[in-house]
Formats: structure tokens, C-alpha cells, sequence
């Protein structure tokens, strides 16, 4: 458990680099394609199962499999600018949103009428598997544009703000049972979780206010705070009661004072 960053790291860079062999299957930008022909494709149905899966397991198609936000997790580690936690911008979440789905059924529409297509049909195959010049320059330029947002904005800051996919998955994750918990005895508020997370989740607020239970719709469970953790104070489980985890979780600021308390009187006693 303790190691589940590595593994999550592990199995994101095999899959960016398996991509290329099933890239209709996985790129958001084929679900754009499905829409405009009138067919449920593979892209449609992966990313549909993730995204109804968000209740239960949150963002695990984010954190777990898309390549784009891995590619921009490696080169945000080198990030230009420092920036700390905003939330998503949600005028321009939404506006994108409505963007990419208007148009693709604008085309489907335009095709419909010219007898192109007659309604939306079940053809997973649909768009063939075929890596040839065209997908390779398309694959170079989802690359291109991952690394250079990675270096010059926030942590993911097109997968919260642009992308139509996650503003989806957000919504399923603000019920996630699958959720990084802290446990407040041990924690000591050291802030390495916060200072590491991939998306940048203002981690101490959420410690302090929701004891323990990192419910950000943000997160993407790659498990990096828990292997940052230094006193193995962080977890991910599922949590199927929130309301009666946070009635029988202490506060965490109250146990530090206590720790405090404590220390002091120790060293008074040994002065």
C-alpha cells in the first residue's frame, strides 16, 4: 500500500507508451469523432464505464490511464512557474464542454442530413486501429502540447479547466467511496502531502476541516501522498459512511495541541 505511487507510475508510463497501438481507443479526441459519424465506439464505451465508475472508484481513468495527464505530470515536475491551488475555473470547464459536444452533434446533424449517417449505432471498431502518418502526427501533437502546458501552467491545469472528459469525471468523484484518508492521530500537519500532490489539492485544509477525508473532486488516486507520507498517516480506502467517519475521527488540530501540551510538560518536568 505504502509503495501504490510506484505502481500507479509504473503502469501509467507502460500505458503512454502502449498507447500508440490502441490511440483510437484511449484519445479523448475520438470520442469527439464518434459523436460526429453517429457511432458508440470503443473511446465512447472505455471512457463511458470510467466515468459511471466515478461514485464508487473517483477518477481513476484521470489517474490511472490517461495518457495526456501523465505526459503533463512528467514535465510539470520542471514547471516554470510555481503556482499554488485554484479551483477550476468553472465558466471555462463549461464553456469547453459545450464546445465539444455542440459541435461533434452539429456534424452529426449536418451528416445525418446528407445521408451520411441515419442515428447513433453500437460499432465499437468503428474507427480502425491504424497508427499511420496522420495519428502519428496527431500522437506527436497531444504529446507536444501536454509537455509544454506541463512546464508553463499548474499542475494539470487543462485536465481540470478543458478537459470535457474530466468535468465529467469530477462530478461522479465528488461521491467517490474510494478516498485518500488521513489518519489524525498520526498526522502531523508536515504539509509534504500537499507540497507533492499531482493536482495540487490544498491538502492541509482539507485535514483540517473535513478530518482527515481528502474528498476533492480533483483527485486523481495515484496514491502520491500516501508514499510521501513520512509517518504512514495516509490510505486510500473506501469510505462508505463520510458523515460517521467524520463523528468518530478526532480532530487534528486538538490532537497537536495535545502533543504539545505534552511535550512541554515533559521538558518541564525534566528542567
Amino acid at each position: 500500500m505504502k509503495n501504490i505511487y510506484s505502481y500507479n507510475f509504473l503502469i501509467r508510463i507502460v500505458f503512454l507508451l502502449i498507447t500508440p497501438l490502441f490511440f483510437q481507443y484511449f484519445a479523448l479526441g475520438f470520442i469527439f469523432h464518434a459523436f460526429y459519424w453517429g457511432v458508440i465506439t470503443f473511446a465512447v464505451i472505455i471512457w463511458g464505464v470510467l466515468i459511471l465508475l466515478t461514485p464508487l472508484f473517483g477518477r481513476i481513468g484521470c489517474g490511472w490511464f490517461c495518457f495526456f495527464g501523465t505526459t503533463s505530470d512528467l514535465s510539470s515536475k520542471h514547471s516554470i512557474f510555481k503556482m499554488k491551488w485554484k479551483k477550476p475555473k468553472l465558466w471555462l470547464r463549461t464553456l469547453y464542454f459545450v464546445l465539444f459536444f455542440a459541435t461533434s452533434i452539429t456534424f452529426y446533424l449536418i451528416n445525418k442530413q446528407k445521408g451520411i449517417t441515419h442515428g447513433f449505432e453500437v460499432i465499437p471498431g468503428f474507427i480502425e486501429l491504424n497508427f499511420n502518418q496522420h495519428y502519428q502526427l496527431v500522437w506527436v501533437i497531444d504529446i507536444s502540447i501536454a509537455l509544454i502546458v506541463g512546464l508553463l501552467l499548474e499542475r494539470r491545469w487543462v485536465c481540470k479547466n478543458l478537459c470535457p472528459i474530466g468535468s465529467m469525471c469530477s462530478v461522479g468523484a465528488k461521491h467517490s467511496r474510494l478516498l485518500p484518508v488521513i489518519d489524525t492521530n498520526l498526522c502531523t500537519l508536515c504539509g509534504q502531502c500537499e507540497k507533492d500532490c499531482l493536482v495540487r489539492i490544498p491538502m492541509l485544509d482539507e485535514i483540517k476541516n473535513n478530518k482527515g477525508l481528502i474528498t476533492n473532486p480533483e483527485c486523481i488516486l495515484c496514491g502520491k501522498c500516501v508514499e510521501v507520507c513520512h509517518v504512514d498517516a495516509v490510505k486510500l480506502k473506501f469510505v462508505w459512511d463520510r458523515k460517521k467517519h467524520k463523528e468518530n475521527e478526532p480532530n487534528v488540530i486538538d490532537i497537536i495541541r495535545k502533543r504539545n501540551i505534552e511535550k512541554n510538560h515533559k521538558k518541564n518536568i525534566l528542567k
